[in-house]
Order: structure tokens, then C-alpha cells, then sequence
């Protein structure tokens, strides 16, 4: 129909409400109401997560600038399987307790 540009700002808008909703409610909940007060949260070795951020976008950027800054048919199915790559990835890591599993995970990394 045309209206590519409001299609990619509806996503974007609901992804951001939607991060606020399943982050910021929690810990606040968390915070207040179970821990009486602000609560550790380890933030090391956050390299990998923001790499695999940066590839899992990088197939969006590149099909919209690529199709004349729009989203071809072809490019849902592109998503899902970038999707199900992702997973695989973020429940190996999650079971291996390997934060760059595939690869070799040294007493250092965990």
C-alpha cells in the first residue's frame, strides 16, 4: 500500500514500549516491592549481546536500503530464519553458560 515509513515506525514504536514494559516493570517491581532497595546486576562480558544485536539488525538494514527502501515479500521469510538462527544461538549460550558458545569458552568467559 505504499506506507512503508509508518510500518517501520509502528515497529520501532512498539518495540521500544514493549522493552520498557518487560524491563523496566520487573526490576522496579523487583526493586521496591521484593528486594526493599536498589539490588546487584552483573553487567560484564556484554561484547557478545551487542554483537549479536548489531547481526541480527544487519539483515533488516541491508534488505530495506538494497529494495529501494522498502520490505519485499521475500524478506518476512529472510526474518524468521534470522530469527530461529538467533535463538539457537541464545539458548546454546543460555545451556552451555557460554556467553560466545559456539566457540570455545574459556574459564575466563563464564
Amino acid at each position: 500500500q505504499g506506507k512503508t515509513s509508518m510500518a517501520v515506525a509502528n515497529a520501532l514504536g512498539a518495540n521500544v514500549q514493549n522493552v520498557f514494559l518487560a524491563l523496566a516493570v520487573p526490576w522496579t517491581i523487583q526493586s521496591f516491592f521484593l528486594v526493599g532497595g536498589p539490588f546487584p546486576m552483573p553487567v560484564d562480558n556484554l561484547l557478545p549481546a551487542v554483537l549479536e544485536c548489531a547481526i541480527t539488525l544487519m539483515p533488516v538494514v541491508l534488505v530495506y536500503m538494497c529494495s529501494s527502501f522498502a520490505m519485499p515479500k521475500w524478506s518476512g521469510g529472510l526474518f524468521l530464519l534470522t530469527y530461529v538462527v538467533y535463538v539457537v544461538f541464545a539458548l546454546g549460550q543460555q545451556i552451555s553458560k557460554c556467553p560466545v558458545w559456539p566457540f570455545p569458552c574459556g574459564p575466563s568467559s563464564r
